[in-house]
């Protein structure tokens, strides 16, 4: 995949998930490369992560309006809880646009996590290529 291209998808995924979600939205992480494929720098992902503080609407619906959402993009998901007295309810995917996916919600916070498809490419120049950094001859 190419590189604007996973960027544009994850940025996607990660939009349309905030407006299932409803309400306001803060980018907590900008997309930032990371190394993935086969381990020598031959590949990159973005990685994104938005949260949302105090939120209004009821963790549990939210989960739900994530899953409907993520299913019919062709996300695989697989809802989760945690077992603490005030549980953290949310929801993973895999698949469709994304590598990875996750959302988390309680009542005091949401997050939604997005990690795009391998992209062609470094994680390093990627990044240089970003911050205005020349690259490596």
């Amino acid at each position: 995949m190419e590189p604007a291209q996973a960027k544009k998808s994850i940025l996607s995924i990660v939009d349309e998930t905030k407006t299932a979600v409803g309400g306001e939205w803060s980018v907590y992480s900008e997309p930032t490369a990371e190394s993935c494929g086969d381990g020598a720098g031959n590949g990159f992902t973005y990685t994104t992560i938005v949260m949302q503080d105090a939120p209004t609407a009821d963790p549990a619906r939210a989960v739900a309006a994530v899953e409907q959402l993520w299913k019919d993009k062709g996300i695989t998901t697989e809802r989760y809880r945690t077992g603490a007295a005030d549980p953290i309810v949310g929801v993973r995917g895999r698949g469709g646009p994304s590598t990875s996916m996750d959302f988390l919600a309680d009542q005091r916070r949401f997050s939604v996590v997005g990690v795009s498809e391998c992209a062609a490419g470094s994680a390093v120049e990627e990044r240089k290529k970003e911050s205005g950094t020349p690259a490596a001859p």
